[in-house]
């Protein structure tokens, strides 16, 4: 039998992608000088690979640093460690007018906050700190827009303002009263604000928003489509460089657009919910360079029809693949339709129709009762490299308005595979995302809530199946779980490894320094509207509730060796050495002090 260390590096490659831990890879590196160079070169490429599914990291010492940020990232999850801020912009740069001032909020008589819609995005570029974050999230009848770097370009500029700062040069009084362009972690950032001209906040507000990838953008534009209350379909081209905006106009018939999806594809097509008396799917083409004046008519429409409703709405769509779009409808017995996009566009009749009688795990539904209706909300597909996942988009998870996450399986006949369960909060779920492989984050109805379920673990969420049998299921008393068509041991329980955080802050609203932050806390009972997570590598979740957007940031402040993105912050005491927690992570006093509680599991409901 061969010995390792005499294995080729091709087979060495095989059981590096196939190790569990980095200490294993280490331990690889500590058995032979061979065995060493190997790890050095190629180990840690390997265990990204393999482990993370991650992939684009040329030099060795870029990968082992790659593999102390994921696995420090996917500790700080699994120990809820975090910082949550609100996100309030210091300075901004109005793309009306291109002129830089001094946030002053947003105004207005709105007896209520505005209800946020976010997206987000993040590139990286060979190294685990060279990253860039697009966000963007709709405020009223503005667009907030943040674009942060960090990384080489960051430390440059840095390096550059302090010697700016330092020097005795006279300053230009408008620039002096300008705050610096980073943030906390010294990450290059700059934020811009964009108001729809001849409109009205509380009359058009935005109720829609998307930003297109890297792959679809045009030259060095960013761009977003964005829909409103009062039937506005706006694609917004922007060239922060050059000083230019071009918008691109869409055709709705002045009704409200709720909900909005662009696929993946490199010219994407975007499919838009108008409502009226009832919700129309439109299906829309993206020309960026398109310089007409012309509203742009859509290519494709279809009215779906919602089996057990009078009238059908629309609440949510979403692009599964570049040719499937899945809609959340409700109040309906079959609430999630698929529809087939061709060339000449939406199909006639769904692909597939989605029934969700929820209520009656293990057990037949009385038959005079009939069928029970049901809303979906959000729609989200699972990464392609998620286990049981695939390219097509087959794989996807929905929320309802009966509080229960749902993975389908567009591949099974089964109308669902999997629920995640709350027992101890039932409130309707508004909003979902992914946190790379293994998560599920839900964003709930109530209680600023938001709720993680976790993919991994078979004892980490309520799973759920409809036996074959119209007989009950009685209780499994020997601590046994029944898991889809698999069976847990009786030696483990089925504990779940869920848990709940409340954003609305117990902080007292006098210790934020910013008027902004003291508006954005006072509200205690509202939903989470939205959510999102740039990128499967991101240690942020970013989660919009009445008003205000927060940033949950996934970092341990008493972490000696914290992720390399955060570690610019890090001050120490000059006489003991020892981390200044306070001045590294809360110099402005506004980090948010929230509540959380881990989930039960179905033992506790008797």
């Amino acid at each position: 039998m061969a010995a390792l260390n005499s294995l080729p590096n091709e087979l060495l490659t095989i059981v590096a992608e196939n190790l569990e831990r980095p200490k294993d890879v280490a331990n690889l590196a500590l058995a032979s000088r061979r065995l060493n160079e190997f790890a050095k070169l190629d180990g840690w490429k390997a265990f990204l690979k393999g482990r993370f599914k991650l992939s684009g990291y040329a030099d060795a010492t870029d990968a082992k640093e790659a593999v102390h940020g994921i696995a420090t990232l996917y500790r700080n999850w699994d120990r809820k460690s975090f910082l949550a801020r609100y996100l309030v912009p210091t300075t901004t740069t109005s793309l009306n007018t291109w002129e830089t001032s001094r946030w002053r909020g947003l105004g207005g008589p709105q007896t209520m906050g505005y209800q946020p819609s976010i997206d987000s995005y993040e590139e990286t570029f060979g190294r685990w700190t060279e990253r860039r974050e697009v966000l963007a999230w709709s405020a009223g009848n503005q667009i907030m827009l943040r674009i942060k770097e960090s990384g080489r370009k960051s430390l440059e500029a840095w390096e550059e303002y302090g010697a700016r700062a330092n020097s005795t040069e006279p300053t230009d009084a408008a620039h002096s009263s300008i705050s610096p362009p980073f943030d906390l972690y010294k990450h290059l950032t700059s934020w811009c604000t964009y108001e729809i001209p001849h409109t009205f906040a509380g009359m058009d507000d935005i109720t829609a928003l998307k930003l297109f990838r890297p792959h679809q953008r045009l030259d060095h534009f960013e761009s977003v489509a964005f829909g409103t209350a009062s039937g506005h379909l706006n694609v917004l081209h922007i060239d922060a460089d050059g000083e230019k905006t071009r918008r691109h106009c869409f055709e709705t018939g002045h009704r409200p657009v709720g909900a909005l999806s662009l696929s993946c594809a490199a010219s994407p097509l975007m499919a838009v919910s108008c409502r009226d008396f009832d919700s129309a799917l439109s299906l829309y083409p993206i020309d960026p360079s398109h310089t007409g004046h012309n509203r742009i008519n859509p290519v494709s429409q279809v009215i779906p029809t919602a089996p057990g409703a009078q009238h059908s709405r629309i609440w949510s769509c979403n692009f599964l693949a570049e040719d499937r779009v899945a809609i959340g409808l409700g109040t309906s017995y079959e609430p999630i339709q698929v529809y087939s996009v061709t060339p000449s566009g939406f199909s006639a009749q769904p692909l597939r129709k989605f029934c969700l009688d929820s209520k009656f795990w293990g057990e037949e539904r009385p038959a005079l009762y009939g069928p029970r209706n049901t809303a979906i909300y959000p729609i989200m597909p699972l990464p392609a490299a998620s286990p049981g996942s695939s390219e097509s988009g087959d794989v996807f998870v929905s929320g309802g308005y009966d509080g229960i996450v749902r993975l389908h399986d567009m591949r099974s006949n089964q109308d669902y595979e999997t629920m995640f369960w709350d027992i101890t909060n039932d409130s309707s779920i508004y909003s979902i995302a992914t946190q790379g492989l293994e998560r599920i984050v839900a964003g709930s109805s109530m209680h600023s809530m938001l709720k993680v379920f976790d993919l991994r673990v078979s004892g980490s969420n309520a799973y759920h199946h409809i036996p074959l049998s119209a007989r009950r299921k009685p209780a499994a008393n020997s601590g046994d779980a029944s898991i889809g068509d698999a069976v847990l041991p009786g030696n483990k329980s089925p504990v779940t490894g869920g848990w709940n955080l409340y954003c609305n802050p117990c902080n007292n609203q006098q210790s934020f320094r910013n008027p902004q932050q003291r508006f954005t806390a006072r509200s205690q009972n509202v939903p989470i509207y939205s959510l999102s997570i740039p990128s499967s590598t991101s240690p942020t979740v970013y989660a919009g509730v009445e008003g205000a957007v927060l940033g949950i940031e996934f970092t341990a402040i008493l972490d000696p060796h914290p992720d390399p993105l955060f570690t610019k912050a890090i001050t120490r005491f000059s006489d003991t050495g020892e981390i200044d927690l306070k001045g590294s992570y809360n110099p402005s006093d506004d980090v948010l002090n929230l509540g959380m509680y881990e989930q039960g599991d179905e033992e506790a409901l008797g």
